[in-house]
């Protein structure tokens, strides 16, 4: 999984309230009840801190040690509760141990989509649920925002990262149905599902000044001087598009995928 290491608080405060925005319809597609569920890639743990406060006894782990931290601070201390550093496609799990497996906007951050959706299909038991999400492709609100205080400031593009062609999968809902069908998992639901992200200007730029993403690295990799440009551009386009609450109020969109192993 990709390294997010430095940049937990800037991810705290920015884009880890975009990510919340389909925890309810992520914990809705996996279990009927209280269960044994899995929280893959927790980051600052809220999908775990609601799934416990529906009952459920969980399991959340992420690879960087202060994410752990922050989601374990959340939880508090609950016996029925774990939280552990531990990354795909590698769980300290047995085979069949949960009976929900969440994985919110992890399959796009991996090295290896297809053998991390299978380790999830093997920690989940005969009959559990599985829930994926992941961004599609064509680009968000927040990036088309960020992208045109870029141009505006004549950010000078780094080289982005791309998985080789054997190991990367289309970035569709249909895409993440291939991988749960290629685990062995029976697909029940492929679709985009929408949601609205509403944040202060500033806390999303906290997420660009600190380094999370492929945005904030861009943002990092230029000069002092072009930094203050983006940032004087950026703050422009947000006044223009607050809204009367001072928030801007930002159409999103996710692939999600429930599946169940039979």
């Amino acid at each position: 999984m990709k390294n997010w290491s430095g940049t937990e608080e800037a991810y705290r405060v920015s884009f880890a309230t975009l990510c919340a925005g389909t925890v309810p319809m992520v914990l809705d597609g996996v279990a009927d009840g209280p269960c044994e569920l899995l929280d893959v890639g927790c980051g600052t743990g809220e999908l775990a801190v609601q799934a416990r406060r529906r009952g459920h006894r969980v399991t959340a782990v992420d690879p960087d040690p202060a994410m752990v931290a922050l989601t374990r601070d959340r939880l508090g201390q609950d016996p029925g509760t774990r939280v552990q550093v531990a990354s795909l496609p590698d769980l300290p799990y047995r085979q069949g141990e949960f009976a929900a497996v969440c994985a919110n906007f992890v399959v796009n951050h991996v090295g290896d989509p297809r053998a991390c959706v299978r380790e999830m299909a093997r920690v989940a038991a005969p009959g559990a649920s599985l829930a994926m999400t992941i961004w599609p492709a064509g680009g968000a609100t927040w990036a088309q925002l960020v992208s045109a205080s870029f141009r505006d400031a004549q950010v000078v593009p780094v080289p982005g990262t791309r998985l080789s062609a054997h190991l990367d999968f289309e970035r569709t809902p249909e895409g993440l149905a291939s991988l749960a069908t290629q685990a062995g998992l029976d697909v029940l639901t492929a679709e985009e599902v929408a949601w609205t992200w509403s944040v202060r200007p500033e806390d999303l730029w906290a997420g660009i000044a600190g380094g999370v993403a492929t945005a904030g690295q861009t943002f990092l990799a230029q000069t002092p001087a072009v930094q203050e440009r983006v940032r004087e551009c950026f703050e422009e386009r947000a006044a223009q598009a607050v809204g009367p609450d001072g928030l801007l109020h930002l159409p999103s969109r996710a692939a999600l995928v429930l599946a169940a192993r039979g």
